[in-house]
């Protein structure tokens, strides 16, 4: 009875240090950089109706990949951790493509036209309100 608690609890001990093992790898795994992939060239408002009409096709299409997005800026902000935030227009009033920098990218204005190429994480919205298209780690390619 001993040797079975003992060989459970050697095995639980295993798979919890694999588990921290793994937890420590993914953590410090190096982010991607996109400055060197050839991206899915789209418009702001294209990739914002491509999710808003069917979020489940725009996933299998955009999804992990490198995007490289073009719009009009409406918005410019500073995230929590201090990163430098884009929404682009989009054909919805309120919502449209959220951008996040890597880096700063420097002076950007409302209402010029830029070309942003990050990594599509998404689509915060609902079958009941739409939301925004999330693309992150990006760099600005064209001011």
């Amino acid at each position: 009875m001993k040797r079975k608690k003992k060989t459970i609890l050697g095995m639980v001990a295993l798979l919890f240090l694999a588990g921290v093992g793994y937890g420590f790898y993914m953590w410090f795994k190096p982010h991607r950089d996109v400055t060197n992939e050839k991206g899915i060239e789209i418009t702001s408002e294209a990739i914002f109706d491509s999710f808003a009409s069917n979020e489940m096709k725009a996933n299998e299409l955009y999804l992990n990949k490198a995007i490289q997005v073009t719009g009009e800026v409406i918005q410019v902000k500073k995230n929590q951790l201090g990163k430098t935030v884009v929404y682009l227009k989009s054909n919805d009033s309120i919502y449209g493509v959220n951008c996040t920098f890597k880096n700063d990218p420097g002076l950007l204005q409302k209402n010029s036209v830029i070309t942003f190429k990050g990594i599509c994480t998404g689509y915060l919205g609902d079958k009941n309100a739409p939301g925004d298209v999330v693309i992150n780690q990006g760099i600005i390619v064209k001011k």
